[in-house]
């Protein structure tokens, strides 16, 4: 009666070996396990019965002409299809120099010649089992490696959650700034892009990095939130100075460290901290908070500084004091160095054609 593996089929046995009679002995040893014989008398022809259907078992000969049964293996173990199919050498040369060579190729096992049923059978079964084990660990490994990706992409979408809710209450406190922060975190995600192919950023630019600087910087203006609606729209029209609302940037900041508190798995947030902090930083340390300049600044908020400054340039449509998007590429250029990171706005110019404005 046929054994059949866990997965329903009935494992096949490649026998590769160049006498016919060892052949002829060894098929029908495994058709009497119950298993399926393919043989072949040479590396050429066992290579032509791998291509139609890979074998769950080889018993390589090792002594053949034109290739050796080492040379087989060591093809069989270097291809990605067939590396992990048990290979069984079969040989009257049972030296320790032999099996040591066999199984530095990848070998599980070795069989002398002349053939001892019970060893065989054995030796075959114990393999047969082991292989379907390692199979089913791998399929394990698989369906758990699909579970945690799911739940992490669930997390993630949780904690992404979180934020746009943050976000859309500083678009219901300041009606001005919805196109604004779509735009910003649109700018700050292609500016990071470009900037992980400067040699400069390399290093420090992720692809999750990107990911989530175009969540984060949406929260750069949250500390709003905490300023009186007469005083935004006040200044917002240009008619007073920003002694009060520059706060919003520490205000933002300890607004979202208190959320962070509750919840210290969002992987978001600590960037977000950073930008809302400092997105009123300048290069030469002339912006709030004061004390910091250069590349004391973290990198996500001299990115954010950028993308914030040049939809703000442009302006809501009716709003005084806007440019148009060439006038502001010219004005951020001339504060290159002093208000922002030189070597950013470099490549902020040069992906000028890609950039959304207001």
């Amino acid at each position: 009666m046929e054994n059949t593996s866990k997965s329903g089929k009935v494992p096949q046995i490649l026998i590769v070996d160049d006498v016919e009679t060892n052949l002829l002995i060894l098929e029908n040893m495994i058709e009497g396990m119950g298993y399926i014989p393919k043989c072949a008398e040479n590396a050429a022809e066992a290579a032509a019965l791998i291509s139609e259907s890979l074998p769950q078992l080889v018993l390589l000969d090792v002594f053949m002409p034109e290739m050796d049964g080492y040379e087989f293996c060591e093809r069989l173990k270097s291809n990605p299809l067939t590396r992990d199919i048990p290979v069984i050498f079969i040989s009257a040369a049972d030296s320790s120099e032999d099996k040591v060579r066999g199984f530095k190729l990848g070998a599980v096992d070795y069989i002398a010649k002349p053939f001892e049923v019970t060893e065989v059978t054995m030796r075959v079964n114990n393999h047969l089992k082991l292989h379907e084990m390692q199979q089913e660990l791998e399929r394990s490994n698989r369906r758990l490696h699909s579970v945690i990706s799911s739940q992490a992409r669930r997390i993630e979408d949780e904690q992404k959650n979180i934020l746009y809710a943050l976000a859309a209450l500083t678009e219901q406190r300041d009606s001005d700034t919805a196109n604004h922060m779509e735009n910003v975190a649109y700018n700050c995600r292609m500016l990071a892009q470009s900037l992980q192919f400067s040699p400069e950023f390399t290093e420090e630019i992720s692809e999750g990095f990107i990911d989530t600087i175009e969540v984060a910087s949406r929260l750069h203006d949250i500390g709003k939130l905490r300023v009186p609606t007469d005083e935004i729209e006040e200044v917002d029209s240009g008619n007073q100075e920003e002694k009060q609302v520059r706060h919003h940037a520490e205000q933002g900041a300890e607004i979202l460290e208190r959320v962070y508190q509750n919840t210290p798995g969002n992987s978001f947030l600590p960037m977000a901290i950073e930008i809302a902090r400092y997105h009123h930083a300048c290069w030469d340390g002339s912006g709030y908070p004061g004390g910091i300049s250069g590349k004391d600044i973290p990198l996500s908020a001299r990115i954010a500084i950028v993308a914030d400054n040049y939809d703000t340039l442009t302006g809501e449509e009716g709003q005084e004091e806007t440019y148009s998007p060439q006038e502001s590429l010219r004005i951020i250029k001339e504060r290159s160095g002093i208000y922002f990171d030189p070597d950013i706005v470099d490549v902020f110019l040069k992906i000028k054609n890609q950039l959304r404005h207001s």
